[in-house]
């Protein structure tokens, strides 16, 4: 049996853009599949796209968290350095 859990359902929409051609645009995104069914209900042009998330999507989304944020830190660090040395 096909479980939501574990789905991640990107939003989209479809618009005309400068050059006249019929594109595909990301509204948004949810894991409810019922919010992504009524979204798709309230318009032709809307509908959603499914993704599988792997089990531990949110330890690979905090791994990432905390790789930005020591990005950032080495920076303020450098920076000081630099400011240091003036």
């Amino acid at each position: 049996m096909d479980h939501d859990q574990g789905y991640v359902y990107v939003l989209t929409r479809l618009t005309i853009n400068s050059d006249g051609q019929v594109i595909s645009e990301n509204v948004a995104a949810t894991f409810d599949i019922f919010e992504a069914e009524s979204y798709r209900a309230s318009a032709l042009e809307h509908d959603f796209e499914k993704y599988p998330l792997s089990s531990d999507w949110r330890e690979s989304a905090e791994q990432s968290n905390v790789v930005a944020v020591m990005r950032e830190f080495r920076q303020i660090v450098e920076d000081m350095q630099r400011a240091a040395l003036r």
